[in-house]
């Protein structure tokens, strides 16, 4: 649904004082959001006007967004359900896909696809997983942008909306930044942690990040089902007293839960019926006037860029078009060359964490697990070669699933952190390469067109999935043989002697299988992340050369038109910042009355 947005040259300018009722800062706020989607339009990026008239429908729509935040396998969904007391969303260890999960009040229950190119589907809600699992619509090829569920909840009917976000940090490559995305919608959070966890660094960078933006923030601690109970007292006061650093000092909000066993969800549900009776409102227009205020200042400066660009003759404009092409030339081989160097970082980091430690597993395990056969063997009595060929096979698919479960969160945190720290690395690279584009922009034209920075991060790769039952087993086959050809205590020593032979092999086949898996999906994040921030960084360029191209134009229609240009510039850049300032009051107004 677009807004409708006044005319621009209807507007009067005038700035709104802080002291009106409530349905009045509302018409206010409704009112700025109207007359900024139609100044800025054409001025800012794309992606930060849909922000801004998302923003509009929010309000016109009274849609408060509470979004569910965490990293991957801290049971958001599972959350969700406990909150609703049913089974709506798909929970386990499948990820969830590039998908948006809303649900929200109406009176029958249904699920409404809504696609990237426009349709909509209604389906059953058992169909649900079908579109937002990794599983059913692997990197979103369904071309899905948002799940609606509609249910008719005393939750939902007081006026929040859940949303289920993508994991920040999923091991899917591309779930991450759909839900750092979604954060310029979020009115309020629950950022759901794992009692059993320490606060990793992403869950640190994502807290600090929601408090700076979003106006309440609970803290879910999970999971609590999986300590013991004398240690859960100690878990939740040692995360209370990491999200003091976290959020400098500020007292959080903390729900200890077990979201499975739905232990500790009533405290949390009245919290959120309090926050829906009197906060939900005010929260609202916090969200929405922080978030204009930010793009009406953005919108000034873009204007000013434009009109600086218009002010030159048209021989120097050129000029200074091609000395920016030059500099942002020498920009853009550098983001080639940071790229390239994540490039090398992730293959060596692959190659000294994955690929030779586990070429090597399965020969320097080998007599660990034989030892292990037949520490089992011991304690089995005598049975047939058919018999103990079933015990075997068995025994030696479990084995091997403990021994990759043991070994696949060390493997994944050792490159986990290494990744980290590449990141890091890279995505300062890419952050000062953006900030030389407008460094550029102001030494070649005399003002910054933009300071908005985009949100990025390498994401984590998948976690290695077990296929452990082959179509046919070379110990089947064999032990067939040896009960039709060799019974007794022959056949026993064949099955025995096969069965060590199969271990090691499945031992090898899996780390193959795993060095494989990891591979392909770190690369993938890896080059993702490369074209993310590749497009960050043309995106800047390219709205620049756009600003250029239309001050090129307008000077190209004669003086009188490029006059009049440069005055509805300096009205738009004037009025963006009056805008700014009376989004800032309201903002700061709204908060006083908490």
């Amino acid at each position: 649904m677009e807004p409708t947005v006044t005319n621009c040259s209807d507007s009067t300018g005038s700035a709104v004082a802080g002291t009106e009722s409530r349905p009045s800062a509302r018409d206010s706020i409704l009112s700025g959001l109207d007359e900024l989607c139609c100044l800025t339009d054409g001025l800012l990026a794309v992606a930060l006007h849909r922000d801004l008239v998302a923003a509009r429908v929010r309000v016109a729509e009274d849609r408060f967004n509470l979004v569910v935040l965490g990293e991957f396998k801290r049971g958001k969904s599972t959350l969700v359900n406990a909150l609703l007391d049913r089974d709506v969303l798909p929970t386990g260890v499948i990820p969830l896909t590039s998908v948006v999960t809303l649900l929200g009040p109406g009176p029958v229950e249904r699920l409404v696809i809504r696609f990237i190119d426009g349709r909509e589907e209604e389906h059953n809600l058992d169909e649900l997983a079908a579109f937002v699992t990794e599983a059913c619509n692997p990197r979103n090829v369904l071309g899905v942008d948002v799940a609606r569920v509609e249910l008719d909840h005393r939750l939902l009917h007081a006026g929040l909306e859940l949303v289920d976000t993508p994991g920040i940090g999923s091991i899917h490559s591309h779930n991450s930044e759909v839900a750092r995305g979604f954060l310029p919608r979020v009115d309020a959070a629950l950022c759901v942690l794992d009692g059993g966890q320490p606060l990793s660094q992403g869950e640190r960078e994502l807290l600090a990040e929601a408090a700076g933006r979003v106006p309440r923030l609970l803290i879910v601690v999970n999971k609590l089902d999986h300590l013991e109970a004398q240690d859960r007292e100690q878990a939740v006061e040692f995360i209370r007293s990491a999200l003091r650093d976290v959020l400098a000092g500020q007292e959080a909000e903390l729900f200890p839960v077990s979201a499975r066993n739905r232990d500790g969800i009533d405290p949390l549900v009245n919290r959120l019926r309090r926050l829906a009776a009197h906060e939900r409102e005010t929260l609202l227009l916090r969200s929405v006037a922080r978030l204009a205020r930010g793009l009406a200042a953005d919108g000034a400066r873009a204007a000013r860029f434009e009109a600086h660009a218009i002010e030159l003759p048209l021989d120097e404009l050129a000029a200074r078009a091609q000395q920016f092409e030059q500099r942002i030339a020498e920009l853009q081989a550098a983001s080639a060359e940071a790229a390239d160097l994540l490039e090398r970082g992730v293959a060596r980091a692959l190659r000294d964490r994955i690929n030779e430690p586990l070429s090597e597993h399965a020969k320097r395990d080998a007599p660990r697990l034989q030892e292990a056969l037949h520490a089992h063997l011991r304690t089995l009595d005598r049975q047939t070669p058919r018999e103990l060929a079933t015990e075997l096979e068995h025994w030696i698919d479990q084995t091997v699933r403990d021994e990759f479960e043991r070994l696949v969160p060390r493997f994944e945190s050792e490159l986990a952190d290494e990744l980290t720290d590449l990141e890091r690395r890279y995505a300062a690279r890419v952050k000062r390469i953006l900030e030389q584009v407008q460094d550029v922009a102001q030494d070649v034209f005399g003002a910054r067109a933009s300071e908005v920075l985009p949100d990025t991060g390498l994401r984590a790769p998948s976690r290695f999935t077990f296929k452990l039952k082959d179509v046919e087993h070379a110990l089947d086959i064999i032990v067939g043989f040896g009960r039709t050809i060799t019974p007794g205590a022959l056949g026993r020593r064949l099955v025995i002697r096969d069965a060590e032979q199969r271990l090691i092999e499945m031992t090898d086949r899996h780390a193959g299988r795993l060095r494989s898996e990891l591979a392909t999906r770190v690369s993938t994040a890896a080059l993702d992340y490369q074209h993310d921030l590749a497009a960050a960084v043309q995106g800047a360029i390219e709205s620049i050369r756009d600003a250029i191209q239309r001050a090129t134009d307008d000077r190209r229609r004669g003086e009188d038109h490029a006059r009049r240009r440069l005055d509805e510039l300096a009205r738009i850049a004037q009025r963006c910042d009056q805008l700014a300032a009376q989004f800032d009051r309201r903002s700061a107004a709204l908060e006083l009355e908490q």
